[in-house]
């Protein structure tokens, strides 16, 4: 079995197994808990004897190191929380909500199958594809690759500070410490990053995955497989920054006027804030 019928027969795997335990566990997690793990594993798998290919070597390092970061992650927040009586206890709170907006337990398994599990696994699968284009194409490395190189990192560097800082927070506004400070009982984040985007994470996890895509492109890799899987991504990551942001607004009610002030995912001040309102969530 060559390398890529390997990954093609995990991510098969991968499917079935997402599947059938959202169906009878009613916990739709697992394509969460796989998310940071498969890129890598398909990543380490297409390098096996490729380690002389410099492009891939360092790229299948950085992809690691995004799965090892986003991994930690999900784990301390409890997305591989685990018991022999119930199983996976950890689940997206998106689930839930999704549940609700879909009633039917027949037509939502449809959604399980059709876009929990196959969709998304799918998509896991073709952003990390560029990865097995540098392997099919090992160009000489070049001073574009330095710069993509560099560019990842900083992502990555941008990401993990950005899921820190909303790590801490949710934390600090259930501490009673915090009871008094009006900015902790807003309920969103406006620390950090987070004071400029309502997003920052995705942004940064977009910009790695376009960064992997242009890797391909720089080794003179097909055009359309390598780019195809980013634009997917975003229009996932639009969906769900829809999806959030309406559950948090229905939560929140001066989410709403934040929104007008914040890019939903560029964390850079480059619109006007509100005075009034960022003067009244200033400590």
């Amino acid at each position: 079995m060559s390398a890529f019928q390997t990954t093609l027969l995990i991510l098969a795997v991968s499917i079935i197994v997402s599947f059938f335990y959202g169906l009878f566990t009613r916990n739709y997690s697992t394509v969460d808990r796989l998310w940071s793990v498969l890129p890598p594993v398909y990543g380490l798998i297409w390098l096996y004897g490729h380690t002389d290919n410099t492009r891939l070597l360092i790229a299948t390092i950085l992809v690691a190191a995004w799965g090892i970061r986003l991994t930690y992650n999900f784990a301390r927040r409890g997305g591989y929380g685990f018991s022999f009586k119930q199983g996976f206890t950890g689940e997206d709170y998106r689930w839930e909500i999704m549940r609700e907006r879909i009633p039917s337990r027949f037509l939502f398994e449809l959604f399980n199958l059709f876009f929990i599990s196959f969709f998304q696994l799918l998509l896991i699968f073709v952003i990390t594809l560029p990865l097995y284009l540098v392997r099919q194409n090992p160009a000489a490395l070049n001073r574009i690759d330095i710069l993509l190189f560099a560019l990842h990192l900083l992502f990555l560097i941008g990401e993990t500070i950005s899921d820190n800082q909303q790590y801490r927070f949710q934390n600090e506004k259930r501490s009673p410490e915090y009871a008094g400070s009006y900015r902790h009982q807003l309920g969103f984040n406006t620390f950090g990053l987070w004071k400029y985007s309502r997003h920052p994470n995705y942004f940064f996890e977009i910009a790695q995955w376009l960064v992997v895509a242009l890797y391909a492109l720089n080794a003179r890799a097909s055009f359309h497989p390598a780019l195809l899987g980013v634009a997917v991504l975003i229009l996932l990551f639009i969906g769900s920054t829809n999806l959030t942001e309406s559950i948090t607004e229905s939560r929140y009610l001066q989410y709403k006027e934040w929104k007008k002030y914040t890019f939903a995912w560029f964390p850079l001040p480059l619109k006007k804030l509100n005075a009034d309102f960022l003067e009244s969530t200033m400590e």
